[in-house]
């Protein structure tokens, strides 16, 4: 069976069209019709009922199409083994959308300019797209941010798909990003009931059962699903909504003129590594993340959650160096000296 059949029988079955799947393809329909037919003769049992609409899969289609998917995402994993297995010391990672994080990456950078002729991506996204980028090692590390009570939940997923999950820190207060013109701006803390007055954000990527549901708020009839954090944090300061997750840093609050309001009922949040466990961490990799861990370790949960992170600026510009200052043994790495990070 030709694996580039099943990627055209997979997005026929995304589409529910097989006109549809054809044109995203590039290939004709009557093509499409064709390889379809031909592989269900091959296996014996047909894939999809057709009807007036479109198409839908059957019940034996379902289970093809789960382990069509897991062959097609190994098939481009062996294209890629040289890729993974190349020398470069670029960091590629993809995130859960975090401030802190992100900050985290800028100030490493800043720490490290030596380090810095190099093509790094960071990405953000939601916690299954973070998985599945990881999976078709798109990106080759992943930091998820999310509640603690959903972590064995993507421990097995990450098993699943033989991906290595780390929890780099737990018990991570949650908080509540709201304007500083919002009626409970002023208070030191508030409670997820003061809260259910007010309009909220969802993370349009974020599985409703891993945040809302978790908080108790999958009732709540005034929601706003957002996917990317500028429209998030326009609809906070416009729109006097408020955004549920982890502290952000106290200069980008003071910035947008928003305040960060810890949630003294709320469910306690974590931050985990995945990467695959095909390959071998680079030396850069792992530096990265031990300056990351030792982030949240060292600097303390009282300035890393409970308060929000204050880091340096210079000219108004994000990224400038940190308060944090390295200490010898972090600052012993060299891209010719892998054994510091031992």
């Amino acid at each position: 069976m030709n694996t580039e059949h099943l990627v055209y029988i997979l997005e026929a079955y995304k589409c529910g069209s097989v006109n549809k799947a054809a044109r995203n393809c590039y290939i004709s329909q009557s093509h499409l019709s064709t390889i379809i037919k031909n592989v269900e003769q091959e296996i014996g049992y047909p894939l999809f009922h057709r009807t007036a609409n479109g198409i839908t899969a059957t019940p034996e289609g379902l289970i093809f199409m789960s382990h069509a998917e897991k062959i097609v995402t190994e098939r481009n994993n062996i294209q890629k083994i040289p890729q993974s297995m190349s020398e470069s010391d670029s960091l590629s990672i993809i995130c859960a959308r975090s401030a802190f994080v992100l900050q985290c990456f800028f100030d490493y950078k800043n720490c490290f300019p030596n380090l810095n002729r190099t093509h790094d991506k960071f990405l953000e996204a939601g916690l299954r797209e973070n998985l599945k980028n990881v999976v078709a090692q798109n990106c080759r590390l992943g930091i998820l941010v999310l509640f603690e009570q959903v972590i064995p939940k993507y421990m097995d997923l990450a098993d699943q798909y033989n991906l290595e999950m780390t929890v780099l820190q737990r018990s991570i207060p949650v908080t509540a990003l709201m304007s500083k013109s919002h009626p409970l701006a002023n208070s030191s803390r508030v409670s997820l009931k003061d809260l259910t007055g007010y309009p909220f954000i969802a993370d349009a990527h974020i599985d409703p059962d891993d945040t809302l549901d978790v908080l108790g708020l999958q009732s709540h009839t005034d929601l706003l699903y957002i996917c990317d954090r500028g429209t998030i944090f326009d609809a906070v300061r416009k729109g006097n909504y408020i955004a549920i997750g982890i502290s952000i840093p106290e200069e980008d609050a003071r910035r947008m003129n928003c305040v960060c309001c810890p949630i003294a009922d709320g469910a306690p949040m974590a931050v985990a590594l995945l990467h695959s466990r095909t390959f071998t961490l680079r030396p850069r990799e792992k530096h990265f993340i031990r300056y990351l861990t030792d982030r949240q370790r060292r600097i303390g949960d009282a300035l890393f959650f409970r308060n929000p992170i204050r880091t340096e600026r210079s000219g108004g510009r994000m990224g400038s160096q940190p308060t944090h200052t390295l200490s010898a043994s972090e600052m012993r790495y060299s891209p010719t000296s892998p054994t510091a990070l031992c």
